[in-house]
């Protein structure tokens, strides 16, 4: 190699060798480290010197040791993981439950960005930014019309709490400058709380994150204020959080000394969780939703209601996720995220999904998840995995929570069709042009939920749906008449999220839904 070869390649040899420095060091760090594995660490980092010496290429250091260790760890299990410095922030904003913002929902249409909601209580709101604004413009740059993304668009407008953002919005044609001073705004996992009728409340948690169990008593406190005297609780879809969150929650309708959960692994204590007294829901007839999209800290819960016998698991069998990550920071900033334990079931059970190695099919695993939406799964129903609740039925681990009442997945008024409007965005594109044009965002046509509840079907939407689909996605109808009661179930409920957020959605769309009816059914209706 000549002289002028070697100059250009030892800035990659000096990254490379910075970047195994940190390893290396954060390894000597941990005592859990010893020489024999630095020497494997040498190894590999002899092996990436050869490669900037001598392949045929150019080699980008950065993305092949990233994504070594990334393939390293899911070698071992398919939870363990590598998350790079940029990526963490907003992994700690899910965990905490809040960051620093100025307090809207957006979305881009037409390369415009466009604010679909103020969230109460932020500085958006109060200083005067409302419902159908177009921010143009972000600390004097030019934000419409130039393609920016998602992310970057994020990354302007968040920041640290009390610092500010300059953006001016198009309202109605006006343009209006804000400096708006960011503050702490939450990220609520508990996104639906209301009455479905004089006696049943629906709670619907979407993650587990720190505040999450006090958003949870605070939920269910005011909606026994409400008459509340059985409760659906709906985790489908949940993929999990925090382990604590989790047992926090099982507490509520567990009466004192029951077993929660319990972790176990080879370099990390052994521990049993147990409920104690003073759960606002011990007495409170309860019924779970799960899904194959229920994971983690989903099933700790599901699993604690089902093993104590305290409630009914309604609907599909979960993920099953059993495995429990803790967080090591590198010096970089960067996070290696490592499986340290197993947890089991009140009854014993390890509910953690088989894994071949093979990551990809891991997650896809698409003949498990076609099978268990319209029949039971009986694969788990082996004597080897079989344990019994504390009252003595028999329940089965091995992968993930089977529901005691099993509901298959409603395809009624599926068509192409549906599943085209519901994947091209053209529910939420369609209500925020609506919205916009018929000046609801200035001066709704109905005073309450109640009112629009009734008026709805008087505003004749559905045609002018049809038509904008076509227009703005080229999406032509087939079938409609099988979907039409779907598509206006799917329109009203999109209406209903912009003006009363998820709570107003799910007031609607939960009403033919086929779980609920179910968890409804197992509670004695």
């Amino acid at each position: 190699m000549n002289n002028s070869n070697r100059k250009s390649f030892l800035p990659i040899i000096i990254s490379i060798s910075i970047c195994f420095g940190f390893f290396i060091s954060f390894l000597t760090w941990n005592p859990f480290a010893t020489k024999s594995k630095a020497k494997e660490l040498q190894k590999l980092e002899d092996v990436l010197t050869l490669l900037n010496e001598k392949y045929v290429d150019s080699v980008n250091t950065e993305k092949i040791f990233d994504e070594t260790i990334v393939e390293m760890l899911h070698k071992l299990d398919p939870h363990s993981n590598y998350i790079p410095a940029e990526e963490m922030k907003t992994f700690a904003e899910s965990i905490d439950g809040n960051f620093g913002g100025i307090g809207v929902r957006f979305f881009k249409l037409r390369d415009t960005i466009c604010v679909s909601n103020i969230i109460a209580g932020s500085p958006s709101e109060k200083i005067g930014l409302k419902a159908g604004d177009q921010i143009v413009e972000i600390e004097n740059s030019n934000a419409a019309g130039v393609g920016i993304s998602n992310d970057e668009i994020m990354r302007k407008l968040k920041g640290q709490k009390g610092s500010s953002v300059n953006i001016t919005v198009n309202r109605y044609g006006k343009l209006i400058p804000f400096k708006i001073e960011r503050g702490t705004i939450p990220i609520l996992s508990v996104v639906a709380a209301h009455m479905m009728d004089e006696k049943t409340g629906y709670v619907k948690i979407n993650q587990f994150s720190v505040p999450t169990s006090r958003e949870f008593r605070l939920a269910c406190t005011a909606l026994k204020n409400q008459g509340m005297k059985q409760l659906i609780l709906d985790l489908r879809y949940n993929g999990g959080g925090v382990l604590q969150g989790a047992i926090e929650i099982a507490d509520e309708f567990l009466k004192d000394g029951l077993k929660i959960v319990s972790t176990e692994g080879e370099n990390a204590p052994s521990k049993t969780y147990y409920s104690s007294t003073g759960g606002i829901l011990e007495e409170t007839p309860v019924s779970v939703l799960i899904n194959s999209a229920s994971a983690s800290a989903s099933e700790i819960v599901a699993g604690a209601i089902q093993d104590n016998d305290r409630g009914t698991i309604v609907g599909r069998r979960s993920f099953g996720k059993g495995l429990v990550q803790e967080d090591q920071m590198l010096r970089d900033g960067s996070t290696v995220r490592i499986t340290i334990a197993r947890y089991y079931t009140p009854s014993g059970r390890c509910i953690q999904r088989p894994y071949s190695g093979d990551y990809k099919a891991y997650y896809e695993d698409l003949n498990r998840d076609e099978e268990s939406m319209f029949k039971i799964d009986s694969s788990v129903f082996v004597d080897s995995l079989k344990f019994q609740t504390i009252g003595g039925r028999a329940v089965y681990g091995g992968g993930g929570i089977s529901p005691d009442v099993f509901v298959p997945y409603d395809t009624t008024g599926s068509t192409v069709y549906l599943s085209s409007l519901e994947w091209s965005g053209v529910f939420n594109q369609f209500v925020f042009d609506w919205c916009k044009e018929s000046k609801q965002f200035v001066q709704p046509s109905w005073k309450s939920f109640e009112e629009y509840d009734q008026q709805f079907e008087s505003l004749n939407l559905l045609p002018k749906l049809i038509d904008y689909a076509a227009r703005e996605f080229n999406i032509q109808t087939i079938n409609i008449d099988r979907s039409s009661r779907r598509i206006r179930r799917r329109l009203k409920s999109e209406i209903a999220r912009q003006f009363w957020n998820e709570d107003g959605f799910y007031k609607i769309y939960n009403r033919f839904d086929m779980d609920i009816k179910a968890g409804i059914q197992s509670l004695g209706e």
